[in-house]
């Protein structure tokens, strides 16, 4: 027994099978630079054919490798077209993912800022498909370009945090392409040069510290000279930080602000950054006085002191905010009469400036006392050589060469 033909002359269970596709899609201009591609998906219920279409604005090349990635994706079963998700709605589920306690919270916390104060600003109501590579370049060359610009090391975390943030989407297959991959190395935002650290000689150390000395803050900047810690560090020390018999103190923590008005303590940058340092007769007897002058102020602030164990506290108990600090800071640099380039953190440059210029004190000990990671880091960064140090260095090899002699 034989089938049946239809009018055509073929068997009739030949004529039920679906017509093959005329072709598995395409491209068709529609204007300059726009492009109507086509991709063949299958039949629907009635086989009709099903094609996914989308306009493309760009290039003829550009429209092809476009195409090219709707057919592989069409071929690895992944959606070709995705849902309009905002740039600011996926940052807000993005930064509370990367919120899981194995970041820092300042570092959380920065990103956040940079978010809300640059990338959503630019991005926030385009969708994460829409934000291409030339946009990224506009946004780094108006952050430099802008009065006032901002600073390379902002910029650079700008691109830090829109490259991971656009990583994420792509891997959530929220994007078929991710704009920072076609970002070459020229156009990205220049990477922050590390800035050479501004120490004050001795003298100028002396010179702040005696202005310091007439302010109730004296003693706090004796401290931080002394330690050569960072400013996070030694306003984060605790009474139950120090040993009072072995005349020790232990740099184990940080002192951080949120964007608010709340603050919290962290472990320090580094595990080498937790270290004990021996304090002097004078500096022993220093803290015996300030505990005492804090112990008055605590009597007098009575049920509205908070007690955090904070060595150095305002009024309340509270730690110092640094922006209170940078403006005292600004005051005694004033009445120094020194320059207003120094920082809130030169206190730490200055130390490490003065004992690695000092011959008898070795690399090891300095880095130990600085909390670095390896003494590398010490004598690339914080070795900064006064002038007198540099030409003692001439003189000597002048002498070992025997040059000049005749």
């Amino acid at each position: 027994m034989t089938d049946e033909l239809d009018k055509a002359g073929q068997p009739e269970a030949e004529s039920k099978k679906p017509p093959e596709p005329r072709r598995p899609g395409g491209k068709q201009k529609r204007g300059p630079n726009k492009w109507l591609l086509r991709i063949f998906r299958g039949y629907d219920a009635n086989k009709r054919r099903i094609y996914y279409s989308e306009i493309f604005h760009g290039g003829s090349r550009d429209a092809d490798k476009r195409l090219t990635e709707l057919h592989n994706r069409h071929k690895a079963g992944l959606p070709l077209k995705f849902s309009a998700k905002t740039f600011k709605d996926f940052f807000d589920k993005w930064i509370d993912d990367i919120d899981d306690g194995e970041r820092r919270e300042c570092t959380v916390e920065r990103y956040r800022q940079v978010g809300r104060t640059i990338l959503i600003p630019a991005f926030g109501k385009m969708a994460l498909a829409d934000i291409t590579d030339a946009a990224i370049t506009r946004l780094y060359k108006t952050m430099r370009t802008r009065k006032p610009p901002y600073s390379q090391a902002t910029i650079r975390m700008a691109h830090v945090v829109l490259s991971a943030l656009l990583n994420a989407a792509e891997a959530e297959d929220l994007l078929l392409r991710n704009p920072m991959h076609k970002i070459r190395a020229g156009k990205k935002a220049p990477k922050q040069p590390k800035p050479d650290p501004v120490a004050m000689t001795a003298e100028e150390s002396q010179r702040f510290l005696d202005a310091a000395s007439s302010t109730a803050y004296g003693f706090m900047f004796n401290l931080a000279f002394f330690l050569g810690a960072r400013p996070c560090e030694w306003l984060g020390l605790k009474w139950a930080d120090v040993d009072w018999e072995g005349k020790r103190i232990t740099n184990q923590r940080s002192l951080k602000w949120r964007h608010g008005a709340d603050w919290y303590t962290t472990n320090p940058k580094t595990a080498k950054s937790i270290r004990t340092i021996a304090l002097t007769e004078t500096l022993t007897k220093g803290l015996h006085e300030h505990r005492r002058r804090q112990l008055e102020a605590r009597l007098k602030a009575g049920a509205s002191w908070e007690d955090h164990d904070f060595i150095f506290a305002n009024e309340a108990g509270e730690p110092f905010r640094f922006e209170s600090m940078r403006r005292l800071y600004k005051g005694i640099l004033a009445a120094a009469k020194l320059p207003g380039k120094f920082m809130l953190k030169t206190s730490r440059h200055s130390c490490a400036s003065a004992l690695i210029n000092e011959p008898d004190v070795p690399l090891k000990a300095i880095s130990a006392r600085l909390g670095h990671a390896s003494i590398r880091t010490t004598a690339d960064i914080y070795g900064v050589v006064d002038d007198e140090r540099g030409r003692q260095v001439s003189e000597r090899i002048g002498q070992l060469f025997g040059i000049g002699k005749k």
